[in-house]
């Protein structure tokens, strides 16, 4: 049996990092406490041995019954290039623009090829990003409290092996997609942002991700528990409120980094607290957009009194 050397791995693949490169040729991290570090794209989104399960208590050692599951990416990175390439050639509403969503979103056709490939690439953002990771271990640590490093990082390994399969099993080619187009506003990444996939994977029930895949591009997906099947992709050009809004999403899931071209964000209340956040009801800005990508049926509100109360 081969033995499993210790390894950087990125959550942030190279081939879509490259893409938020500024003039510079860097990519800006801004922090919780408002200060940035720029670096080129690669530096960024790396973790020792974040794929690889080491038995060992010591990170070095080397033993007989380490194992790495970063091979269960391979497939989302060699083709990552070809997807972000053919999203971008998808025909979109040009200028004048109206005001209302509806009528900026255009249907496109998409192969069942296709339409997969783009859905093992985004869920593999999901699945290596480091708010998928600590889902991993929250349990462990709810009832343990603070565990070693060494234990830590191997219960995360554990927990998440199987979920970038697992995942992409449970969607196969179901569900709708929405490519989000930004002339004008950048988007912002980070070391978590808007999905409910959380470890270990066994089945996803209404998945739903949105993930920045360039600053200029991004990538919306549901799988609800009722919707028409057609059309299964369509493309959205949004306006820079909408772009700040979907930005703001990101900050709420993120902790630790927000990855940025040019346009720096301002930190926000939620983001400065240094924690993976999620929004406490469906009532966002990013299940709203969800509900208006044809097919898919408005939110039952009927209940939003009980379980989401207005608060003063």
């Amino acid at each position: 049996m081969a033995k499993i050397k210790s390894a950087g791995h990125h959550w942030w693949p190279e081939c879509v990092s490259e893409h938020w490169a500024d003039d510079d040729g860097g990519v800006t991290w801004l922090l919780p406490d408002n200060s940035v570090r720029k670096s080129v794209p690669k530096n960024f989104g790396l973790i020792g041995n974040g794929h690889t399960i080491k038995i060992g208590e010591n990170p070095s050692e080397v033993t007989p019954w380490d194992t790495s599951f970063e091979a269960e990416f391979q497939v989302a990175d060699d083709n990552f290039p070809s997807v972000i390439d053919w999203l971008y050639r998808l025909d979109r509403c040009y200028p004048p623009f109206s005001d209302a969503a509806e009528e900026r979103i255009v249907h496109v056709s998409a192969a069942d090829k296709q339409f997969e490939m783009l859905i093992e690439c985004i869920v593999s953002l999901a699945v290596r990003s480091p708010k998928h990771r600590e889902t991993a271990v929250a349990l462990a640590e709810e009832f343990r409290g603070p565990l070693p490093e060494w234990n830590r990082n191997s219960l995360i390994g554990v927990n998440m092996r199987n979920s970038q399969r697992n995942a992409v099993r449970s969607i196969r080619s179901s569900g709708k997609a929405m490519v989000i187009f930004s002339p004008d506003r950048e988007f912002v990444f980070g070391d978590g942002f808007f999905h409910n996939i959380l470890a270990p994977v066994e089945h996803l029930h209404g998945p739903k991700i949105l993930v920045p895949l360039t600053p200029w591009m991004a990538v919306l997906f549901a799988k609800p528990s009722s919707y028409r099947l057609d059309p299964r992709l369509v493309t959205l050009v949004a306006t820079p409120s909408e772009v700040d809004a979907l930005n703001y999403a990101v900050q709420v899931y993120a902790r630790n980094a927000i990855f940025y071209r040019s346009e720096r964000p301002t930190v926000t209340d939620v983001f400065a607290l240094g924690k993976h956040m999620v929004f406490a009801s469906p009532r966002n800005s990013v299940d709203e957009l969800i509900h208006k990508i044809p097919g898919i049926p408005p939110r039952d509100t009927s209940l939003d009194a009980i379980f989401y109360p207005p608060t003063n």
